[in-house]
């Protein structure tokens, strides 16, 4: 008895678990020693007082609560409390009592167990704090969760497929076709290539947009991304990720680009006007040499056969004319002419020169000088030709009105490649420079430098620019006046043949 007595002892202590006795009122009479220790119990102390001091106050009624239950229904008792240590700290256990009766049916005495379980009730306390916070997140966000079930082919929903997409899907998961089939037909192979690609890559991150059909009918755009969880071979077992409706704000995008489009179509007419008297006096000076030159022609062909190396020269010269004013004639065709940015190999140098057609259009008789720096290097670019045109003619013509009172009136482009695989750029002159008061807004709406500006055209300038993946600022020149600088993108790809 006594060997079973200490196996018996000894098997509670190495589990962590503590035996007891109460009387009938579930006072306790008897513990093991260790328990006693725990709890700051010392010998010859009432039991009685002990454990009304070591158990919280708030846990004391539910305990007998639950063991007068227990009696009335005769069968073994469950509780949790919190018992204060011989520290002063609180703890939680758990008891689990079987009641005694005697002969006549009455409750003698408790027999029970109890365990430290603060540990583990803490954490599950700490992980529905987390699911809730979770859940107030999701709330928060106004997204559609998902959670994909990669083996079985099964994905469940939170409850934002209701507000968000119009679809009442209840508790239950539903399969992945559920998705797919409200995809957008010319979204869905795309999609579904790129999240097949993130499995079979294993990779942990997956993101993508697409349209996705409501229960209304109508397509939404959606910017969906999702976590790959794998299992310890690295099999891609489960996938869960959030579906942002991003459609207001794709609208507003969308709006946006019309607006600038608006913009730059308003500041190439705007150009237009500024240039239309002069642009009549050069288109005057080729058309009126041709006419020289062809009366000219018309007269030496009377005159005889000797006179046909005389005419041959006043035919090219007559040519060279025409293809002048055919230069001038397309530049405007090309800077009034409203169309999507098409970004392609161009040469660098023929963008400026095409420009400088329109821009120096009547610089010799406002006195301006002109020259052209471009590295070899910085020969291609990534461009849209006609917007990159349109950058350099506001630049030029900005640099030509800064000089207009100005008795050295000098204009420098040039371009050098950049470490980023970009190109750099400028256009000085020799004005009076910037004006601090501008600086900071130089490049904002209806904050021009010209008088007699819209106050647009270094936006739209910036506008440009930034849609072709470059920037746009303006120093002091170290000799005087400005020099505005802009970024675009090296083309690196070969020549086309």
């Amino acid at each position: 008895m006594r060997e079973s007595e200490e196996l018996y002892r000894y098997t509670l202590e190495l589990a962590d678990q503590f035996a007891w006795t109460a009387d009938a009122n579930g006072y306790i009479t008897h513990i093991t020693p260790t328990f006693a220790a725990l709890i700051g119990a010392k010998a010859g102390e009432d039991l009685v007082e002990v454990w009304k001091k070591a158990v919280h106050p708030a846990d004391f009624p539910i305990m007998l609560e639950s063991a007068r239950r227990a009696v009335a229904e005769r069968r073994r008792c469950d509780s949790y409390f919190r018992l204060r240590m011989s520290d002063g700290g609180l703890r939680w256990f758990a008891a689990r009592a079987v009641p005694l009766f005697g002969k006549n049916g009455e409750l003698v005495r408790w027999y029970g167990i109890t365990e430290d379980v603060h540990d583990s009730r803490e954490a599950e306390r700490a992980l529905r704090d987390a699911d809730e916070r979770y859940r107030l997140a999701v709330l928060a966000t106004h997204d559609v969760i998902w959670d994909y079930d990669l083996v079985n082919n099964r994905v469940v929903w939170n409850d934002a497929t209701a507000p968000i997409f119009g679809y009442e899907l209840g508790d239950g998961p539903t399969p992945l076709g559920w998705w797919n089939e409200k995809l957008h037909p010319d979204d869905h192979a795309r999609v579904s290539a790129s999240f097949g690609q993130a499995l079979e890559n294993g990779w942990s991150n997956w993101a993508e947009t697409y349209r996705f059909r409501d229960a209304s009918g109508e397509y939404r755009h959606i910017f969906d991304r999702g976590f790959i969880i794998h299992d310890d071979q690295n099999r891609s077992i489960r996938a869960v990720g959030s579906m942002s409706d991003i459609t207001d704000r794709r609208r507003a995008e969308e709006k946006l680009q019309r607006v600038q489009a608006e913009l730059v179509h308003v500041s190439r007419l705007s150009a237009m006007g500024a240039l239309a008297s002069t642009l009549a006096h050069e288109l005057n000076q080729p058309l009126t040499a041709i006419t020289n030159y062809m009366a000219g022609s018309s007269r030496l062909l009377a005159g005889g056969a000797s006179n046909v190396d005389a005419v041959r020269v006043a035919i090219e010269a007559a040519e060279a004319s025409a293809i002048r004013a055919g230069e001038i004639v397309r530049g405007l065709r090309e800077l009034v002419a409203r169309g999507n940015v098409r970004i392609r190999r161009e040469e660098l140098h023929r963008i400026v020169e095409d420009a400088a057609v329109l821009a120096f259009i009547d610089a010799k008789r406002q006195g301006v000088v002109h020259q052209v720096h471009i590295d070899p290097a910085a020969h291609w670019v990534e461009a849209d030709r006609v917007q990159l045109q349109q950058v350099l003619i506001n630049l030029v013509r900005n640099a030509v009105e800064a000089m207009k009172d100005l008795p050295r009136r000098e204009i420098t482009i040039g371009a050098v490649p950049l470490a980023d695989g970009m190109i750099e750029v400028s256009v000085a002159d020799t004005g009076c420079g910037l004006p601090e008061k501008i600086r900071d807004a130089l490049f904002s709406p209806f904050h021009g430098t010209s008088p007699d500006g819209m106050g647009i055209g270094l936006s739209i300038c910036r506008t440009i620019v930034e849609a072709h993946g470059g920037r746009i600022w303006a120093d002091d020149a170290p000799d005087g006046g400005a020099v505005f600088r802009f970024t675009v993108p090296r083309s690196r790809r070969p020549v086309d043949v």
